[in-house]
């Protein structure tokens, strides 16, 4: 394999101690598997799937217009950064997001090939955009938002459908109509109205309140076919309002619909708080927090069957000169603090997702990402320990500046190792790290030359 100047592939841990002071630290436990040349197509924005069927995952940047959901340009790349196609016009100015993107990877026709739909906004025609201006409705729309569905392996356009002209915000797949796979769609403007279409593109209902930044979903009433979940209310498959409470002027920043083991649910969601309901929405705990914009249940530690992870990102400590500042929370399900670990300063962009970082069935931890310019990103375990970190690895010709640029980070099982590995991206560079400690299977034993024993 070449490893040019555009994509570097990092084979080995000697490779990776190169690289400098914090991968030295951490060569012994982390493995640097790409650092991607995104040159002029930088994205805060990354999809994940096999787009040219070759059976390995690859990845979709997104770039848009900041300030709105415009979509720019699309460009697939595999893990080691070489481009498969780009549609749209690539540039480093539009890198940078202002919310999340109407795009997803999806195999949408079940033929086995993934594609990718993306939403084609309306025109706004009142008020009329202006160049750097935060745009998150319109008075007035002239035509339709558009669903665009593309091949994955080409990039080429396959198809499309008419959405309500709001609906350019970001979207999700649910089973709405009982199809036994969830091949409809819930789409939303940005924080006041949503709808369930079908997968052939008919408007099933709308529901108008607080929507929030993105919805959870689940079979919730075991009924074969998905309810929403948007923090102040539960919106059964065909629009029907389960619970609703009154939003106060506030809306969600995080949702999740957790099920346990006997079958119930948790409907947990953030806002100047974090708050545990049950599906008839009667609230089980509540903890007041500055903003509490990421909310995981998932099992982090082996002495209870779940645990919510919350970040609150919303200490402002301006009064002492000290900027902003997140924390990292984990709660039991009954609600207690098991722990708080605070974030650099400036991390108010901090965020969370789950990792299987050790695999082997151990408990999962949590990549903390965006936790504050030219921080690295971190792995925690159920503890509350910092297990690895991660530095962005940029583009080769950026400036120091942009090494200090924001970033995001996510996770998925890219290498074939049966763990995660961590993917950071924005608009100056992308890599990929990987768990370097061996993965240990079950010891095998009674072995013997016939294995029908």
């Amino acid at each position: 394999m070449n490893i040019g100047l555009t994509t570097g592939i990092v084979l080995s841990l000697a490779a990776a101690t190169a690289l400098g002071g914090a991968e030295r630290s951490a060569a012994v436990t982390t493995h640097l598997v790409s650092r991607i040349d995104v040159r002029d197509f930088g994205a805060e924005t990354l999809r994940i799937g096999d787009l040219n069927g070759d059976g390995a995952p690859d990845l979709l940047f997104v770039q848009s217009v900041y300030g709105t959901r415009e979509i720019t340009c699309l460009t697939a790349t595999t893990i080691a950064g070489e481009v498969l196609w780009q549609s749209g016009t690539p540039s480093a100015d539009n890198g940078r997001i202002y919310s999340d993107l109407p795009v997803q990877v999806y195999d949408w026709d079940s033929d086995g090939r993934n594609e990718v739909l993306h939403v084609r906004q309306a025109r706004y025609v009142e008020p009329k955009s202006r160049p750097g201006a935060v745009r998150e409705r319109a008075d007035r729309y002239e035509g339709n938002a558009t669903m665009v569905i593309l091949e994955g392996k080409t990039g080429k356009e396959k198809g499309s459908f008419a959405l309500p002209a709001p609906a350019d915000d970001c979207f999700l797949f649910l089973d709405l109509t009982g199809r036994g796979r969830r091949e409809d769609l819930l789409v939303k403007d940005r924080y006041w109205n949503m709808w369930g279409v079908s997968h052939e593109g008919k408007v099933l209902w709308q529901w108008t309140g607080s929507v929030g930044h993105f919805p959870a979903y689940g079979d919730v009433d075991g009924d074969g076919r998905d309810e929403v979940f948007v923090g102040f209310a539960l919106i059964d498959h065909d629009g029907k309002v389960l619970f609703a409470k009154d939003p106060r002027g506030g809306h969600q920043d995080a949702a999740y619909a957790a099920r346990l083991r006997d079958g119930s649910w948790r409907l947990l969601f953030g806002n100047h708080g974090v708050h545990c309901l049950t599906p008839d929405g009667k609230e089980l705990w509540h903890h007041p927090l500055g903003e509490a914009q990421h909310v995981l249940a998932d099992r982090f530690r082996d002495d209870s069957e779940v645990q919510v992870m919350v970040v609150d990102r919303g200490r402002v400590r301006k009064e002492r000169g000290e900027g902003t500042r997140s924390d990292l929370y984990l709660y039991d399900l009954n609600g207690r603090e098991l722990w708080r670990r605070g974030q650099p300063e400036g991390g108010w962009a901090a965020a969370i997702v789950p990792i299987d970082w050790h695999g082997g069935g151990r408990p999962r931890c949590a990549l903390a990402y965006s936790r504050g310019p030219g921080q690295p990103a971190a792995v925690y375990d159920g503890d509350g320990n910092i297990v690895d970190t991660f530095e962005m690895q940029c583009t080769p010709d950026r400036t120091p500046q942009d090494r200090q640029a924001h970033y995001y980070g996510t996770r998925a099982d890219v290498w074939g190792d049966s763990r995660d590995e961590v993917i950071l991206f924005g608009s100056r560079g992308a890599c990929i790290w990987a768990n370097a400690r061996p993965l240990a299977p079950p010891t095998l034993y009674n072995n013997t030359l016939y294995p029908g024993m």
